[in-house]
C-alpha cells in the first residue's frame, strides 16, 4: 500500500494547489481565532458589549479580509507554481502583499465597525493589524516550506547518483530556472556558466559561476553525464546556434528554455526545458512565416493530410479564406487534419473559415470536377504525391507512382482549366532534377505536364514550387535519428558522403504560399534552402548534443553510426536547378527558373507510352521511356 506521503506526491498539480489554498484558508482562520477574540474582548470591555454578541455580529471581520486576500492571490498568479517557487523573490513578495492585505483589512473593518478613531483605539488597532500581517505571512511561509518538503521529497540520493546540471546563463532566466529545479532530488546543480567576465567567479545562491571555456572542459570530464541547460531566452537564432556549436566538442547533453518571443506569449514556458530544435543545429537562417491574404477566396488542398498539405492548410487559415476544401485519399489522414483544424478554429474566434472534408483520388476526373465546381474553387494547392523513393522504386509500385504523380497531376490541371480555377500551385521536389529514381522522374514529367497545360490556357495560372527535404516530415531522418539515439543506437545512415538540403515544414509551406502569389503562368519556383548538410555530420551532432559519444573500434560504450548502403535510386547529393540561372523575385528566399519542356506532340506521345506501359506494369519499358525523355535521368547502381 502507498504511504500518505506517496499519495500526496502522486497527486496532480491541480489537487496539490487545492490542498495549499485550503491550508491558507485554515491559516487565515487560525490567525483570526488567535487575534480576534482577545482584541474583541478588549473592545467589548470598553464598549460594554457582550462577547457573544460581537462574535455573532462580526463574522464578516474574518470573511471580508479573507475574500479580498484570496482574490489577490488568485489574480496575481500566487497559486500557479507556489510549491516550486516558494523561495523566489516574486512569490515572497506576493506572500507579503497578501498578508498585508489580510491584516490591514482586518484592522479597517474593526475601525469602521466600532468607530476606533473616535474612541481613541487607533494605535492599538494599527499594532494589532501589523502584527496579524506578520504572523499570517510567517504561517504562509511555514506552510509553503512544509508543502515543498512533503510533496517534492523523495528517497535520498547520493550526489553521485544525481544528474549533474550546469546552467548556461547567470541572468534572471538562469536564476529562475535554478529556483525551479533546485529541489529536484534527481538533479545536482554544479554551477552556472556565463560569458560575462564580470560574473566569472561570483556566486548565485552559493552556487559558483564559471566563465572560461576551460571550465567547461574540466566540468565535462569531472562530471560524467553532464547536461547543460541553456537559459538565455533573448539570444538570436544565430547566437544560440553559435553557443550550441561550441558545446558540441564537450560531448554533453544540451537542453534549452524557450526563446523570448515564446516566453512573452506564455510566462509559464520560462522554466520549460526543451530538446534542441533542428534550427539550433543546422547552419542556415530560419525563414519567417509571412501571411498571404485569401479573404473571400475558396481554396482546395490536395493531399491535405500529408506533411506539406496539412501545414499549407494551417497557414492558409491565417489568410482568412472563405472556404478550404481538404481533399485527401486517406481517411485516416483526413480525420487527423480535420481534428487539428477544428482545434485551431475553436481556439480562435477571429477565423471564420468553412472547412469541407472530402475523400477523393486526384486521378478521378469526374469526382474532381464535381468538387471544384460545387465549391467554386479559386486556388488549388496540389500536394498529393507518392514521394518515398524506396517505396515507389519497388517494381510492384512503379506503375502506381506514375499514375498518381503524373496522370493525377494531369487530370487535376485539366479540370482546373475547365472549371476556370484562378490559380494552381503544384508541389515538386529536388529529386526531379536529373533524377536517379522513378519517383524523381515521375515528378519531372509532372512538371512538364503542368507547363504544357499552362501554355494552352489563359484563364488559369499554373506554377511549380521545387524544394528539398523538409524536417520531421514522414520519412525524415531527424525523428529517426532521435529515436535511435534514445534507444542507444545504432544510428543508421546510407552513406557517409550523402548530403541533403533541409527546411522545416512550416518554412517550406509558407514559401509555397508566397511563391503562388508571384505566379504569372508556367513558372518554376525554387526555394533557397541554404547549404547542403552531410547526413553523417548531422548524426554526429545529434549524438554529441544528446550527451553521448560515438563508438569506434575498441570502444563500444558510445553510439554506433552504421552505414547500411544507399537505397535503390538514392543520390549522394541533390540539386534544385536543371539549367540556366536563378532569377530573383520579391522574396529573397524564392527564385524563378526558366525550364524547357517538350513540344505538345512529343509530350502527348510520352504520356501515351507511359500510360500503356503502366497498364501492364512493364517496368523495363517504363524505365526505358523515362531515360529517353527525362533530361539527366540515369538510374544508379551500387556495389
Amino acid at each position: 500500500m502507498k504511504s500518505g506521503l506517496s499519495i500526496l506526491r502522486s497527486l496532480s498539480r491541480k489537487y496539490k494547489l487545492i490542498i495549499l489554498s485550503s491550508i491558507d484558508l485554515i491559516t487565515a482562520f487560525a490567525c483570526w481565532i488567535i487575534f480576534g477574540p482577545p482584541f474583541t474582548a478588549y473592545i467589548a470591555s470598553n464598549f460594554e458589549i457582550s462577547m457573544l454578541s460581537m462574535i455573532s455580529q462580526n463574522i464578516y471581520n474574518f470573511a471580508i479580509p479573507t475574500i479580498l486576500t484570496f482574490i489577490y492571490f488568485i489574480n496575481s498568479g500566487f497559486y500557479r507554481s507556489s510549491i516550486r517557487y516558494s523561495e523566489s523573490r516574486d512569490l515572497i513578495l506576493r506572500s507579503l502583499v497578501g498578508a498585508f492585505i489580510f491584516g490591514i483589512t482586518w484592522g479597517v473593518v474593526y475601525a469602521l465597525e466600532y468607530e476606533i478613531v473616535r474612541n481613541k483605539f487607533v494605535f492599538a488597532t494599527i499594532i494589532k493589524s501589523i502584527f496579524l500581517s506578520y504572523v499570517f505571512y510567517a504561517f504562509l511561509q511555514i506552510s509553503r516550506d512544509a508543502a515543498r518538503i512533503i510533496l517534492n521529497s523523495s528517497k535520498k540520493n547520493n550526489k553521485s547518483k544525481r544528474k549533474p546540471i550546469l546552467i548556461y546563463g547567470a541572468g534572471s532566466a538562469g536564476n529562475e530556472l535554478y529556483q525551479s529545479i533546485k529541489h529536484n532530488s534527481s538533479l545536482n546543480i554544479i554551477g552556472f556558466f556565463d560569458n560575462s567576465k564580470a560574473l566569472s567567479g561570483a556566486e548565485i545562491n552559493s552556487i559558483k559561476i564559471y566563465g572560461k571555456k576551460k571550465h567547461l572542459d574540466q566540468l565535462s570530464k569531472k562530471y560524467p553525464g553532464l547536461e547543460i541547460y541553456l537559459a538565455i531566452p533573448s539570444l538570436s537564432v544565430a547566437e544560440r546556434r553559435s553557443i550550441i556549436s561550441s558545446l558540441e566538442k564537450y560531448k554533453v547533453a544540451v537542453r534549452t528554455i524557450p526563446q523570448l518571443h515564446e516566453i512573452v506569449a506564455d510566462q509559464e514556458k520560462m522554466v520549460e526545458m526543451q530538446d534542441l530544435s533542428i534550427d539550433d543545429i543546422l547552419p542556415r537562417n530560419t525563414v519567417k512565416n509571412s501571411s498571404v491574404s485569401f479573404y473571400g477566396l475558396n481554396l482546395m488542398i490536395t493531399g491535405a493530410g500529408g506533411s506539406i498539405g496539412s501545414e499549407i492548410v494551417k497557414q492558409a487559415i491565417l489568410g482568412n479564406p472563405k472556404k478550404i476544401v481538404l481533399f485527401e485519399i486517406s481517411e485516416l489522414n483526413l480525420y487527423s487534419i480535420q481534428s487539428e483544424i477544428e482545434s485551431i478554429l475553436n481556439a480562435n474566434d477571429s477565423f471564420n473559415v468553412e472547412i469541407v472534408n472530402v475523400l477523393g483520388d486526384v486521378k478521378d476526373k469526374s469526382r474532381l470536377k464535381e468538387i471544384i465546381n460545387n465549391h467554386d474553387i479559386d486556388y488549388i494547392y496540389h500536394a498529393a504525391a507518392y514521394k518515398h523513393v524506396p517505396i515507389v522504386e519497388y517494381h510492384e509500385n512503379i506503375s502506381e507512382g506514375l499514375k498518381n504523380n503524373i496522370f493525377g497531376t494531369k487530370v487535376l490541371c485539366e479540370v482546373a482549366a475547365e472549371s476556370n480555377v484562378k490559380k494552381v500551385v503544384v508541389i515538386s521536389t529536388d529529386k526531379a532534377v536529373r533524377p536517379t529514381n522513378i519517383m524523381g522522374a515521375s515528378k519531372r514529367v509532372a512538371e512538364m505536364v503542368v507547363q504544357s497545360i499552362d501554355s494552352d490556357n489563359s484563364n488559369t495560372k499554373y506554377c511549380i514550387v521545387r524544394f528539398g527535404n523538409v524536417i520531421n516530415s514522414s520519412g525524415s531522418v531527424i525523428p529517426l535519428f532521435r529515436k535511435q539515439i534514445a534507444q542507444g543506437g545504432p544510428v543508421t545512415i546510407t552513406h557517409k558522403k550523402v548530403t541533403r538540403y533541409f527546411m522545416t515544414i512550416s518554412e517550406a509551406s509558407s514559401l509555397v504560399i508566397q511563391a503562388g502569389e508571384f505566379a504569372n503562368g508556367g513558372d518554376v519556383f525554387i526555394l533557397d534552402m541554404g547549404d547542403q548538410v552531410k547526413i553523417y555530420e548531422l548524426a554526429k551532432k545529434l549524438i554529441y548534443l544528446s550527451g553521448r559519444n560515438i563508438s569506434y573500434e575498441g570502444n563500444t560504450e558510445g553510439i554506433e553510426i552504421k552505414e547500411i548502403g544507399l537505397r535503390p535510386g538514392e543520390k549522394l547529393f541533390e540539386e534544385l536547378l536543371i539549367s540556366g540561372d536563378k532569377l530573383t523575385t520579391a522574396n529573397s528566399k524564392i527564385f524563378r527558373s526558366v525550364e524547357k519542356y517538350p513540344a505538345k506532340d512529343t509530350l502527348t506521345n510520352l504520356l501515351n507510352d507511359l500510360y500503356n506501359a503502366s497498364l501492364s506494369n512493364d517496368v523495363i519499358r517504363i524505365r526505358d521511356i523515362l531515360k529517353e525523355n527525362v533530361e539527366g535521368f540515369q538510374e544508379v547502381t551500387y556495389e
